[in-house]
C-alpha cells in the first residue's frame, strides 16, 4: 500500500491525467465489472462489457485491479494506456467446488476431492478428455494402449474395487453419462474427482469405483462474445519396431531349421545372390517392408471450435460447436466428430429460475473391414509378415503375399468398418427459492443414443503375375456385409431440496434431501448377407437371399434412490458431514433389492486455533478424516432370475433333419444375490504456506470390497452352469500427495504443480477359487498379478539339459530353463509343469505421477505437462520378441538379432545372450509366461508443450476483434523408459501406435 500525507495527496491530485486500459483474463477474455482504484485516493471505476476502463490517475501512482475469482494486481502508472492480465485464483479457500448434487467451498470439504480446471484440460490440446486427465490428479490413473483416431484411455480411481467393472461413474452437470469422452474438452469449466466414500457415497450403489463430476461452462451476466479457434496438426508414431531385412531373415530361417534338426530352406548361394536378383526381378525376389508400405509417414488432423456467449440479467446463453477430423495412419481409417452444446440460464422470477441445456454428439470411426470381420490386427499382420513375400507386382496389381494373405491389399481394397455414434442429451431444471436459504429443484434429463455400425468386407482377388485372368487366391470366400442398429434411452429425474442456515452467527448448517430415478432401455438389431455381386454398394438387399442372417436383443433396468446430506461447521473451524443413500435396483430380487449406504466425515481447521496464529509461513492447515460405504450394482441384468437361453438345434423328424428353436435354463439362479459393498477409510491433510503460494494435500486410505460375485461350484448332477454368488473380497491401500506453487512477479507469472499416488489391490478371499492365466487373481496375490514360471536362465550345454528339469522332450541347448518348484504331491518332481507356476509380481502401475509447469510474461504464455509411472512390471509380448510366428513363417524382430543364443556364438557370447535360440519346436517352452520376459515398465512422458502469444490488436481492428492468440503445441513428444527400441511403453504390441502430435492454431475473440 502507498502512504501519502495531505500535501502530497493534493499535489498528486493536481497532476492526475486520463488513463485508459483493458483488463483480460489469462485466456484473453475481457473481465467485466473488475474494480479499478487508485491506491491512496477515493478514485475508482469498473470495467465495461469489453473489459475497458477510464480513470484519472497521476503518472507514477499505483492502481489496484481486483475481481472475484482472480488475484488482485497492483500496477504502476507509467503510460496513458494499460493492458492488464488478471490471474485466475481458482485454488483459493473460497473456491466453489462441485460435489454430489451441489457445491461447496474448498475450505468446507471434509472428503477427498480432486479438482481439475477447464483451463488445464484445454492446455493439453487433447481431442478426448480421458487422455487429457492422464497425470492431472493424484489417485486418478489413466492407461491407454492405442493412439488410434478417436481412442481414449481407461480411467481408474484409487485402484480396483471389484473383479468386474471398475469404471468410475461419470456425471455431467448432475446427469449420469456412460463416457466422459462424449463431452467437448473446450466446454469444460472444471472436473471434480470424488475419491473417498465420504465424497461419493451420496451416489450409493454406483460409486464403488469413484465418481467424476464434470461441470460445463455457462454464460455470465454482461457477456457478449464470439470465439473461433482453428487448429491443424500432424500425427506421427512415437515409435515403430524394426525387423530384419529379407537376406538376414533367410539366414535366420536356415539357422532355425538346423536348430530344429532340419535342412536349410534357402541355402548360402541363393541368399548371397538375392540382392542382385532383387534388382533384376523384384517380383520374384521381393524385399517388402510391410510396415513401410502400409503405414503413412504422418496423418493430418483438423479442429474447429465456435463459441458464442450472451448474458443479460434475465437470460444467459452459451453455445458451442466443435468439429474434429483426424486421418488414420493407413488407408480406410480415421475419425470425425461433431459436437454441439447450448446451455441456457433463464430467470423467470426473483424466486424462480430455469436451466435448459441441449447437447448433441455424432462421431464416425472408420477402420479396415477385414480386421473387424476376421479379428485380425492391421499392426500385427504388418509386423509378422516377412519381406520375402511380395506386396505388389511391378504393374501395380496386388501380389498374393503369403498364400493369399496380403494385409496391404486387404487394408486398401478389403472394405470399410464404419461405426457411427449419435447421442442427444437434454436437461431441464426448475429452481424455486421461496425462502432465504431454501432451494427446491426439479430435474428432467433424457439421453437418446442411436448408433449404426456397418462392416463391408470385400473379396480381394490375387491373380497370376504372367496371366492376370487367372485367380490364384481370394482373401475370403464371399463379400460380407454386417449391419447393426442400436438404440437406447436413459431417463433421469431428480428432486432436490437444499436448505442453508446460520444460527447465532457460529453454527452453519447445510441440509440436502433428494430423490432420483434412472431408467435405462436398449435394443439392437443385427443383420448380415454374403455373396454380393456388386461390391460398390454396401446395402443388404444386394446380397444373396440364401446367405443371410439376423438377430436382435433388448435390455432394461431401473434404479430408484432416496438420499440426504447434512453439513455442519462451528465458527468455520470444526466440520462434520453425514451422507446417506437408499438405493433400489431392478437388477436384484425384490427381497434383496434395497441397500443403505452411509458415510461420515469430519474436518478441523487447525490454523484457526489461537496457538497456530503466530506461525508466519503457515496460511492454512486442515485435518480431515472419513468413513463410508458405497456399492456396485453393475453385475448384469437380472442375475437372480432363471433365464432361458435360446439356441438353434437339429432334430430328426420323419426321415429328415429339421432345424428348430430350443430354450433351456443354462445357469442356476441365486435369488438372494445382492450388492457388492465397498467400505473405505481416509485421513487427509490440506496445507498452505507463504500467503497461499504453496499448497500441499496428502491422503492415506484403505478400502475393502465384500460380496464380490464369484462363480462357485455347485453339484454337477444339478445340470446347470456354476452361478454367480456374493462371496469374494478384495482390499486396496494407497496414498496420495499433491503440491503446487503459484506466484506473480510484475509482468511475469509462473506456477508449478506435481502429484504422485500409489494404490495396491490385493485379493483377500475367493472362497477357494482361482482365476489363472498370464494375469491371475489368487488369494493373497495382487489384483491381475503376473502368473507363470521362474526362469533360471538358458541351457548352455547338453549336461544341463539332461540333468535339470525341463518342460518336454523338445527342450534343447539354447532354450529357457525354469525352476522346479512343485508337483502333484506338493514337492519338486523333476518336471516343469503347471504346478511350477507362481505369482511373479503386479502388472498394474504403481507410483503414478504427473504435473504441469506454466510460465507467462505479458502476452506470452508457455505451458508444459508430464506424467509417468514409477513402478510397473511389463511383459514383452510374443509379437515383440518371438521370431517366426504364424506357423513358423513370421518375421524376426530386429531387437533380438545378434542377442540370441546361437551355435555360431562363442561360449561367452551365449552366456551373455538375452534371448533363446531360434526354434519353432522350442517355442512352446521359450515363449510361455515367465519372468524371463518381464521388464521394468516404468516411464516418464512429456505429455504436452504449448507456446502461445496474444497478438496486440491495433486501434483500427480493436472495434471488431478483442484479441488474437496464436499457438504451437506438441503432445507425447518423448518418453524415457526401459522398453526395447521401437516400442512405446503404453502401446499395445498388436495395436495402433501411440502418436506424437504437432499442432498449430489460432484463436479469435470478437
Amino acid at each position: 500500500m502507498l502512504s501519502v500525507d495531505k500535501a502530497d495527496k493534493n499535489k498528486v491530485q493536481q497532476q492526475a491525467q486520463k488513463i485508459t486500459g483493458m483488463v483480460n483474463d489469462e485466456n484473453g477474455e475481457p473481465v467485466i465489472g473488475a474494480n479499478v482504484s487508485v491506491i491512496g485516493q477515493s478514485i475508482g471505476t469498473i470495467t465495461d462489457i469489453n473489459g475497458r476502463f477510464t480513470i484519472n490517475a497521476p503518472q507514477g501512482s499505483s492502481i489496484q485491479v481486483s475481481f472475484i475469482g482472480f488475484k488482485s494486481q497492483i500496477i504502476t502508472v507509467n503510460k496513458s494506456h494499460l493492458n492488464i492480465k488478471l490471474i485466475d485464483d481458482t485454488m483459493t479457500l473460497n473456491e466453489v467446488v462441485v460435489v454430489g448434487y451441489g457445491t461447496s467451498t474448498k475450505k468446507d470439504l471434509t472428503g477427498a476431492v480432486g479438482i481439475v480446471t477447464g483451463e488445464l484440460i484445454e492446455n493439453r490440446q487433447s481431442v478426448q478428455i480421458s487422455n487429457a486427465l492422464q497425470g492431472a490428479v493424484a489417485g486418478l490413473s489413466v492407461t491407454r494402449s492405442s493412439g488410434a483416431p478417436g481412442s481414449g484411455g481407461t480411467i481408474r480411481v484409487r485402484g480396483n474395487t471389484t473383479i468386474g467393472n471398475n469404471d468410475a461413474l461419470i456425471i455431467v452437470d448432475g446427469i449420469p453419462t456412460d463416457d466422459i469422452n462424449n463431452i467437448n474438452p473446450n466446454d469444460i469449466e472444471n472436473i471434480s474427482v470424488l475419491k473417498d466414500a465420504a465424497a461419493s457415497s451420496i451416489y450409493g450403489s454406483r460409486a464403488a469405483a469413484g465418481v467424476i463430476l464434470v461441470t460445463t461452462k455457462r454464460a455470465k451476466s454482461g457477456q457478449a462474445t464470439f470465439n473461433y479457434n482453428y487448429e491443424f496438426g500432424i500425427e506421427k508414431p512415437t515409435e515403430m519396431p524394426e525387423y530384419v531385412d529379407v537376406v538376414r531373415y533367410m539366414q535366420l530361417v536356415d539357422e532355425r531349421q538346423m536348430n530344429d534338426g532340419g535342412s536349410a530352406i534357402y541355402g548360402t548361394d541363393f541368399i548371397n545372390s538375392y540382392w542382385n536378383n532383387h534388382l533384376l526381378d523384384p517380383d520374384t525376389y521381393p524385399a517388402t517392408d510391410w510396415q513401410d508400405v502400409i503405414y503413412k509417414k504422418q496423418a493430418p488432423r483438423h479442429r474447429h471450435e465456435f463459441t458464442m456467449t450472451m448474458g443479460t440479467d434475465k437470460v444467459k446463453t452459451k453455445a458451442s460447436l466443435g468439429y474434429v477430423d483426424i486421418d488414420g495412419l493407413y488407408a480406410n481409417s480415421g475419425y470425425k466428430r461433431y459436437m454441439f452444446r447450448v446451455n441456457n440460464d433463464i430467470r423467470l422470477h426473483k424466486m424462480l429460475s430455469a436451466n435448459l441445456d441441449v447437447s448433441f454428439k455424432r462421431s464416425n470411426n472408420k477402420s479396415p473391414a477385414d480386421s473387424y470381420i476376421s479379428s485380425r490386427s492391421v499392426a500385427y499382420m504388418a509386423r509378422v509378415m516377412p519381406g520375402i513375400y511380395d506386396d505388389k507386382y511391378d504393374d501395380g496389381r496386388y501380389a498374393p503375399g503369403k498364400d493369399g494373405s496380403n494385409i496391404l491389399a486387404e487394408v486398401n481394397e478389403g472394405g470399410v468398418n464404419e461405426k457411427i455414434y449419435n447421442q442427444l442429451v437434454g436437461r431441464f431444471v426448475l429452481d424455486f427459492k421461496p425462502l432465504e436459504g431454501l432451494s427446491l429443484k426439479a430435474v428432467l434429463a433424457p439421453t437418446l443414443n442411436f448408433n449404426k455400425f456397418k462392416a463391408f468386407a470385400k473379396v480381394v482377388e490375387y491373380t497370376d503375375k504372367s496371366d492376370p485372368s487367372r485367380v490364384l487366391y481370394t482373401s475370403r470366400p464371399k463379400t460380407v456385409l454386417n449391419e447393426t442398429r442400436a438404440d437406447g434411452t436413459v431417463f433421469n429425474g431428480q428432486f432436490l431440496a437444499n436448505y442453508k442456515k446460520t444460527f447465532a452467527k457460529v453454527h452453519n448448517f447445510d441440509f440436502l434431501l433428494g430423490y432420483e430415478e434412472n431408467t435405462i432401455k436398449s435394443e439392437s438389431l443385427k443383420a448380415s448377407r454374403e455373396g454380393f455381386l456388386i461390391t460398390e454398394f454396401p446395402y443388404l438387399d444386394l446380397g444373396a437371399e440364401d446367405l443371410r442372417d439376423n438377430s436382435g436383443s433388448a435390455s432394461e433396468s431401473a434404479l430408484r434412490s432416496y438420499f440426504g446430506r447434512v453439513n455442519y461447521n462451528y465458527k468455520n473451524k470444526y466440520y462434520l458431514q453425514a451422507n446417506a443413500r437408499y438405493d433400489g435396483s431392478s437388477r436384484f430380487h425384490k427381497n434383496s433389492r434395497w441397500a443403505f449406504f452411509p458415510s461420515f466425515s469430519a474436518g478441523w481447521i487447525i490454523s484457526e486455533e489461537k496457538f497456530m496464529k503466530n506461525i508466519p509461513v503457515l496460511s492454512y492447515l486442515k485435518l480431515r478424516g472419513s468413513w463410508g460405504q458405497v456399492g456396485n450394482e453393475r453385475i448384469g441384468d437380472y442375475p437372480y432370475q432363471a433365464a432361458i437361453t435360446h439356441n438353434d438345434a437339429l432334430f430328426w423328424q420323419n426321415g429328415e433333419i429339421v432345424s428348430s428353436k430350443t430354450g433351456a435354463q443354462m445357469v442356476y439362479a441365486i435369488q438372494d444375490i445382492t450388492w457388492e459393498t465397498t467400505e473405505s477409510y481416509d485421513i487427509g491433510v490440506d496445507m498452505m504456506f507463504f500467503n497461499e503460494k504453496l499448497k500441499i494435500t496428502a491422503d492415506y486410505y484403505k478400502k475393502r470390497t465384500k460380496n464380490i460375485l464369484l462363480q462357485l461350484d455347485i453339484p454337477s448332477y444339478l445340470g446347470y452352469a456354476n452361478p454367480n454368488q456374493n462371496a469374494g473380497e478384495i482390499s486396496t491401500k494407497g496414498w496420495e500427495l499433491e503440491a503446487s506453487w503459484r506466484e506473480q512477479v510484475g509482468d511475469f507469472n509462473y506456477s508449478v504443480a506435481f502429484n504422485i499416488s500409489d494404490a495396491k489391490t490385493v485379493i483377500d478371499d475367493l472362497k477357494g477359487t482361482q482365476q489363472k492365466g498370464n494375469l491371475a487373481k489368487i488369494e493373497g496375490g495382487e489384483f491381475d498379478e503376473w502368473y507363470g514360471y521362474r526362469a533360471k536362465g538358458i541351457y548352455q550345454n547338453q549336461q544341463q539339459v539332461d540333468n535339470l528339469p525341463k518342460m518336454n522332450s523338445s527342450v534343447q541347448i539354447g532354450d529357457i530353463c525354469y525352476e522346479d518348484i512343485s508337483g502333484p504331491d506338493g514337492v519338486p518332481d523333476g518336471i516343469i509343469s503347471d504346478y511350477d507356476k507362481v505369482l511373479l509380481g503386479g502388472s498394474l502401475p504403481r507410483y503414478t505421477y504427473g504435473g504441469n509447469i506454466s510460465l507467462g510474461y505479458k502476452d506470452l504464455d508457455i505451458s508444459l505437462a508430464f506424467q509417468g509411472v514409477g513402478k510397473m512390471k511389463s511383459r514383452l509380448s510374443n509379437v515383440q520378441v518371438q521370431p517366426f510366428m504364424e506357423s513358423g513363417i513370421g518375421n524376426v524382430p530386429k531387437i533380438i538379432d545378434g542377442k540370441f543364443w546361437s551355435r555360431n556364438n562363442t561360449a561367452e557370447q551365449n552366456i551373455a545372450a538375452r534371448y533363446p535360440r531360434l526354434s519353432t519346436s522350442g517355442a512352446s517352452n521359450n515363449y510361455t509366461m515367465s519372468d524371463f520376459w518381464l521388464i521394468n515398465g516404468s516411464y516418464f512422458r512429456l505429455k504436452n508443450i504449448t507456446v502461445g502469444y496474444r497478438i496486440p490488436v491495433g486501434k483500427t481492428l480493436e472495434r471488431y476483434i478483442k484479441n488474437i492468440r496464436v499457438y504451437v503445441s506438441v503432445n507425447d513428444l518423448l518418453s524415457i523408459d526401459k522398453y526395447p527400441k521401437g516400442w512405446d511403453p503404453e502401446s499395445s504390441a498388436t495395436g495402433y501406435p501411440i502418436v506424437t502430435t504437432f499442432m498449430g492454431g489460432f484463436n479469435l475473440n470478437f
